[in-house]
Formats: structure tokens, sequence, C-alpha cells
């Protein structure tokens, strides 16, 4: 157990690798060291499963929470989870010329918005490019054509 309950635990050894790369069931596993012990799980469709043991069972359940934060956020930097939060999509310029689609989301607390038309993202500012590493821009417009796919089903 950590000695500092309220101190965030450090991530040593980062590690992750795609499982069933291609397939259906396709997921990354993980894994990482606190103060030298191991951890192990999965992130499928941005939530983590553990594997045995559990962060809670040698660290501490207050940990767990500071770590689960880390991973999201590591793995939104590699590219494999995009951090989208509150995302919202809307037709605009309905019966018009010129119809298209505007989103807005939030990214690590920031708002983002912009328009989808003919497949292509148009960004207001403030641009993600500007703030964020290009795999995580580019893991953000994926999500965006996949939740745009599933709604005009």
């Amino acid at each position: 157990m950590l000695e500092d309950k309220n101190a965030r635990p450090e991530l040593e050894g980062f590690d992750v690798e795609t499982l069933f790369e291609d397939r259906v069931h396709q997921r990354h596993a993980f894994t990482f060291k606190v103060q030298g012990d191991e951890f192990k799980g999965h992130y499928y469709q941005d939530q983590i499963q553990w594997l045995h043991p559990h962060p809670s069972q040698m660290i501490g359940e207050e940990q767990v929470e500071f770590i689960e934060e880390a991973i999201h956020s590591l793995m939104c930097q590699s590219g494999i989870a995009s951090g989208i939060k509150d995302f919202q999509l809307e037709d605009a310029f309905e019966n018009r010329r010129h119809a298209r689609q505007k989103f807005s989301l939030q990214i690590n607390g920031e708002d983002y918005k912009g328009y989808v038309h003919e497949g292509d993202i148009q960004w207001f500012h403030p641009q993600p490019q500007q703030r964020l590493d290009e795999e995580q821009v580019q893991a953000i417009e994926s999500e965006i054509h996949e939740k745009i796919a599933k709604q005009s089903k």
C-alpha cells in the first residue's frame, strides 16, 4: 500500500499492445508497475477491465481512480482513445444548398466545435491540432465519423 493515501501513484514502465487486431473483439492490453508491483488490464471501448490482481487489493481503493485517470490519459496520448466527452451533433443550414452537420465536444476540459460536410471535418477555432497530438486528433476524427455513421442508420 502507498504510505500517503493522498499521494498520486506513479505508473512505471507503462506498455500497451493490441490484441485480436482487425477483429470484432480488438482491444488493447496494458501493463505497468506501481512501487514494484505489476498490474495488467485490457482497454476496450474506453473502459478498463482489470486482470488479477486488481490495484485496489495492493495499493488501496483510493488510488485506483488516479491510476485509471492516468491510463485514460495515456491511451488518449497514444491515439487509442479519443477522450471525447459531451458529444453533440445537429443539422445546420437545413433545406439549403450548403446543408451540413454541426458538432460540439469536449476534450480535457476544452470545448471544440466544427462542421462535417461531405465527409470532411472543418474545425472552428480553437482547432485540436493546435493543442493535441496528431494521433489523438486522428482518433477524435475517427470517432466523429463513427458517431455520424451510427446516427444516419
